[in-house]
C-alpha cells in the first residue's frame, strides 16, 4: 500500500492494533484474536460528543483522553472514530518531524482524524515545539478536523509544569496542552454495568478470566492485556522469572524513559546502564552474550505481552535498534523505583541517549537528584550534539562545583549561558558579578539583559547610570530597557513619562501604553486616551481594551462600544468582556448580558459561562443551561462547573447536581468533586459518596481525598479512614500525604506519620519529604537524613537543602559543617 493510501484509511480500515490499541491474547495463550467486545462507560459519551460536534460543524477539535496504562485510552479513542467518524480518513504520523512536516505541507486535509496515541511522542523537545507551533495554527483553521491523542497523566504534568527557567519552556506545547481543548480523563477500572461486565464476559472466556482475576478491584483492562502477570514476574526479583540480566535490562529501560528518554531506548544504552543493576555475581557469570540472550528472551513472544517492545529508528531496514518496556510494566516500575535514583552505572550509559534533547532531560535528572558530575558530562554531551539551552544550564551548575572561572569558560560566547549566570548570581545577591554576566550576555546580542543593566542600577539608586545602559540599548532600536526604567519610576510621573518617551522615540508603541498610564494616574484622562489610541494606530491590540475602560470612565458609553468592537477587528476581544463588566458594575444587566453575547460571538468561551451566571442568578435557569451547553460545544465544560458551584452555595441541589452530570459529560470531573464537597458541608455524607463514585467513574479519585481531609477535620477518623482507603484504591496515590498534613495541622503527629508512611507506600515521592520534616522537627535526624535522601533520589528540589540541615543536625562536630559544605558544593556521589 502506498504511503497516499494508507494515509488515506478509515478508522475501520486500519488494524487498531497498528493504531496502539492492545489486544487480548486467548486464555490458551493464542494470539491474534479479534478485539474483545467494547464496554462503554461515562467518558465515551462525553468523546463521542466532542467528534459528532466537529463533525456538524467547521471546528476543529483538539481530544486529548489522559489515563493511567492500560485504562483502555486507545480503545475508547478508536471506538468512537470508527462510530461517529467512519468516513473521515485516520493519519497516524511516525514522529514529531513527519506531523509537524505533513502539516507544513498542507497534506492535512478538512474531515480527517490526526491520529497522536502517546501524544508525548510528538510533543517533546524541539522537534515537539515545532509539532505543537504547525497543530496549533492548524487548529485555528476554519475547517472540520479532529486530533485525538492519549496521554499519562505524569507525561501530562512533565510537559505542562513551570519550568525553573523561564528561558527553558515550550510555549507552543504548553499552550497546546492547556488551551481551549477536551481533555477526557479515563480511569482505569469498569465500575459502571457490572449486568453488562457480566453478560460480556459470558460471551468472551477471555473477559471472563480478566473478571475473575481482578476480583473487587474492577481493574478488568489491566488483566485482559496480561499487565498484571509481567508486574508479577518482575516483582520476584532476579533470577526468578527473569533472569539477573533480562531484569537489569527492563530496569534500565524504564529508568531510561521515567528519567527522560523520551523514545526507546537505544540498544547502547541499554547495556551499558543494564550492568549498573546487577550485582557482582551476576555480572561474573552472565556470560559474553548476555545482552543479545536478554535481548531475545524478552522481546520472543509467548502468547502474553512482551516486556521489552523493538524497535528501529535508523531509516533503512534491519535489526532493532532500541526497544520499550510494555507500559503497564513500565507505570508499575516507575511507581516502585520512583524515590530511588539509579546506579553509578546508569549514568554512563545515558551517555548514548539517541537526541540532544534526550541527553539534556537525562542531565536535568541527574542534577535534580543532585548526581552534579553526572549531570555535567550529560550537559556536555548535549551540547556537543546542539541543545541550544544546554550550555547554560551546564555554566550555572559549573559555577556550583568548580567556581567562576570553570563557568565562564564554559559559557563561551553563548548569550543564554551568560544570562543564566548572571540570573543565578543575583538570586544569590551578588549584584556586581551578575551585572557584569548581564554585560557580556548584551554583548553576545541577548537583547533583554539590557534591560536587567539597566534595572540593576535603577535599584542602586543611580538613575543617570541607568539612563545611560538604555541609551545604548535603545541604539539599535530596543526600546525594552526604557520601558523597564518607565515602570520602575511609575511613582514618580515625570521621570517615568521620560522614559516612556524615549521608548516611544525608537518606534515602540508600548511606549503610548506606559504614557497612557502615567497620565491616567495623574488624573489626565484624555491625555491618557489620546496614548492609548496611538498605541492602537501602532498595532498594540492589547490598548483597544484600554480604550473602552478610558472611554467608560470619560462618560462616552459609545466610543467604549466602539472601541470594544475596534478590538474585535483587530482579533482582540477582551475589550468586550471588560464592557461586560463595567456594565454589570453599574447594574446595567441586560447590557452586560449582551456584551457577553458579543464576546461569545466572537470565540471567548469564558463570556458563555458569566452569561450563565448571569442568567441563573436572575432566576432564568433555562436561559442559564443554554449558555453553560453553547459554552461546552465550543470546548469549555467549566460554564457547567461554576453553574453547579453557584447553585450548591445557594442550596440548590437538584440544580447543581443536573449542572455537575453535564459538567461531566462534557469532560470536567471537577464539577462532581465540588459537588462532593458542598453535600459533606451539608451533612449529606451519602450524596457526597454518590458524588464521589460519580467522579471516580470519571477517572477522578480526588473527591474521595477530598472527604477524607473535610472528615479529619471533623473529628470523624473512621469516616476520614474509609474514604481515603477509597482514594487510595482508585489509585490516588498522594491521598494519604494529603490526609498526613491535615493531622499534622491538627496536632496529632503520631497520626500523621502513619500517613505520610502509607504515603510513600503508595507512590507518592512528597510523602518523603514531608516526613522528613517532621522528624527533622522532632529531634531525630537519622531518619530524617534517610526521608530527605529518598526525596531527593526521587527528584524532589526543595528536599536538598533539607538533606542537608539534617545532616548538619545529625553530629554538630566541625567535620558534620565540612560534610555539608562539601555536598553543597559536589553533589551526592553518582552511586546511589
Amino acid at each position: 500500500m502506498s504511503d497516499s493510501e494508507a494515509r488515506h484509511r478509515t478508522a475501520a480500515q486500519w488494524n487498531p492494533v497498528r493504531l496502539g490499541v492492545q489486544p487480548a491474547p486467548g486464555p490458551d495463550e493464542t494470539a491474534d484474536l479479534p478485539l474483545t467486545e467494547y464496554l462503554t462507560r461515562p467518558h465515551d459519551e462525553t468523546l463521542r460528543q466532542r467528534l459528532a460536534r466537529t463533525a456538524a460543524t467547521n471546528d476543529a477539535a483538539f481530544v486529548l483522553l489522559v489515563g493511567r496504562s492500560a485504562s483502555g485510552k486507545t480503545r475508547a479513542a478508536y471506538e468512537a472514530v470508527a462510530a461517529v467518524l467512519p468516513d473521515w480518513p485516520v493519519v497516524h504520523p511516525a514522529d514529531a518531524d513527519e506531523l509537524a512536516a505533513w502539516i507544513e505541507a498542507s497534506r492535512i486535509g478538512p474531515r480527517t482524524v490526526l491520529w497522536l496515541d502517546e501524544a508525548q511522542r510528538y510533543l517533546n523537545g524541539a522537534p515537539g515545539e515545532r509539532a505543537a507551533r504547525a497543530l496549533g495554527r492548524l487548529l485555528d483553521q476554519d475547517a472540520p478536523l479532529a486530533v485525538v491523542g492519549t496521554m499519562w497523566p505524569e507525561h501530562l504534568r512533565r510537559l505542562t509544569e513551570n519550568r525553573r527557567d523561564s528561558r527553558d519552556e515550550s510555549p507552543h506545547t504548553q499552550a497546546l496542552l492547556t488551551g481551549r481543548h477536551a481533555m477526557i480523563t479515563v480511569p482505569d477500572t469498569l465500575s459502571g454495568d457490572s449486568s453488562a461486565v457480566a453478560a460480556a464476559a459470558a460471551r468472551d472466556p477471555r473477559l471472563a478470566a480478566a473478571v475473575r482475576a481482578a476480583g473487587p478491584g474492577n481493574r478488568v483492562l489491566q488483566h485482559l492485556t496480561g499487565g498484571p502477570e509481567l508486574v508479577r514476574c518482575w516483582d520476584m526479583g532476579p533470577d526468578q522469572w527473569f533472569t539477573a540480566p533480562e531484569h537489569a535490562v527492563l530496569t534500565a529501560a524504564v529508568e531510561a524513559r521515567r528519567l527522560g528518554h523520551t523514545s526507546a531506548v537505544p540498544a547502547r544504552l541499554l547495556m551499558e546502564a543494564a550492568a549498573g543493576f546487577m550485582d557482582s555475581t551476576a555480572r561474573a557469570t552472565a556470560g559474553k552474550e548476555w545482552f543479545p540472550a536478554a535481548i531475545s528472551a524478552l522481546t520472543t513472544p509467548a502468547g502474553g505481552p512482551v516486556p521489552l517492545i523493538a524497535e528501529r529508528y535508523a531509516r533503512d531496514v534491519g535489526d532493532p535498534d532500541s526497544y520499550r518496556p510494555d507500559d503497564y510494566l513500565e507505570q508499575h516500575i516507575r511507581r516502585v523505583r520512583a524515590h530511588r535514583a539509579p546506579p553509578a552505572g546508569f549514568w554512563t550509559g545515558a551517555a548514548h541517549a539517541r537526541t540532544a534533547d534526550d541527553l539534556y532531560a537525562l542531565a536535568g535528572a541527574a542534577e535534580l537528584r543532585r548526581r552534579y558530575s553526572c549531570a555535567a558530562e550529560l550537559y556536555k554531551h548535549a551540547v556537543e550534539k546542539g541543545h541550544s539551552r544546554a550550555r547554560a544550564v551546564w555554566a550555572v551548575l559549573r559555577e556550583t562545583t568548580d567556581g567562576r572561572a570553570a563557568a565562564e569558560e564554559t559559557a563561551a560566547t553563548d548569550p543564554l549561558a551568560w544570562a543564566a549566570l548572571a540570573v543565578s548570581r543575583e538570586s544569590d545577591g551578588d549584584d556586581s558579578a551578575a551585572y557584569d554576566a548581564y554585560r557580556r550576555a548584551a554583548e553576545a546580542g541577548d537583547v533583554w539583559a539590557w534591560s536587567s543593566m539597566a534595572r540593576i542600577h535603577e535599584e542602586e539608586g543611580d538613575p543617570s547610570a541607568a539612563d545611560d545602559v538604555a541609551a545604548r540599548a535603545a541604539a539599535p532600536g530596543q526600546a525594552l530597557a526604557w520601558r523597564t526604567l518607565g515602570r520602575m519610576r511609575a511613582a514618580h510621573g515625570p521621570t517615568a513619562a521620560k522614559a516612556f518617551e524615549q521608548a516611544v522615540s525608537v518606534g515602540d508603541g508600548w511606549g503610548h501604553m506606559g504614557l497612557a498610564q502615567v497620565a491616567e494616574r495623574a488624573g489626565d484622562l484624555t491625555e491618557a486616551l489620546e496614548h492609548a489610541t496611538r498605541a492602537a494606530d501602532a498595532g498594540i491590540t492589547a490598548a483597544w481594551a484600554r480604550l473602552v475602560q478610558l472611554h467608560w470612565s470619560l462618560g462616552d458609553h459609545g466610543a467604549a462600544v466602539a472601541a470594544a468592537t475596534g478590538g474585535a477587528d483587530a482579533a482582540n476581544p477582551e475589550g468586550w468582556s471588560l464592557l461586560a463588566q463595567l456594565r454589570s458594575e453599574a447594574a446595567d444587566l441586560s447590557g452586560a448580558a449582551a456584551a457577553h453575547r458579543a464576546a461569545a460571538a466572537l470565540g471567548v468561551g469564558a463570556a458563555w459561562r458569566e452569561l450563565a451566571l448571569l442568567a441563573d442568578a436572575d432566576g432564568d435557569n433555562v436561559a442559564a443551561e443554554e449558555a453553560a451547553a453553547q459554552a461546552a460545544r465550543i470546548g469549555d465544560p467549566e460554564a457547567w462547573t461554576a453553574l453547579a458551584e453557584a447553585r450548591a452555595e445557594r442550596g440548590y441541589g437538584a440544580g447543581a447536581a443536573r449542572a455537575a452530570a453535564e459538567a461531566a459529560r462534557a469532560g470536567d470531573v471537577e464539577a462532581w468533586i465540588t459537588l462532593a464537597r458542598g453535600r459533606e458541608r451539608a451533612g449529606n455524607a451519602g450524596g457526597a459518596e454518590l458524588a464521589a463514585d460519580l467522579a471516580a467513574d470519571r477517572g477522578s479519585a480526588a473527591a474521595w481525598a477530598a472527604l477524607s481531609r473535610m472528615r479529619e477535620r471533623a473529628g470523624d477518623r473512621d469516616g476520614s479512614r474509609r474514604a481515603v482507603l477509597r482514594a487510595d484504591a482508585l489509585g490516588a496515590f498522594d491521598a494519604w500525604t494529603a490526609l498526613g498534613r491535615v493531622r499534622e495541622e491538627l496536632g496529632d503527629t503520631a497520626a500523621a506519620e502513619r500517613a505520610y508512611i502509607r504515603g510513600y507506600q503508595a507512590g507518592d515521592t512528597e510523602a518523603h519529604a514531608v516526613l522528613g520534616a517532621l522528624y527533622l522537627e522532632q529531634g531525630r535526624s537519622h531518619e530524617a537524613c534517610d526521608a530527605y535522601r529518598s526525596a531527593v533520589d526521587a527528584g524532589l528540589p526543595d528536599a536538598w537543602e533539607g538533606l542537608l540541615s539534617a545532616l548538619a543536625a545529625q553530629a554538630p562536630r566541625p567535620t558534620s559543617a565540612q560534610l555539608v559544605g562539601r555536598l553543597r558544593m559536589t553533589g551526592l556521589p553518582a552511586e546511589g
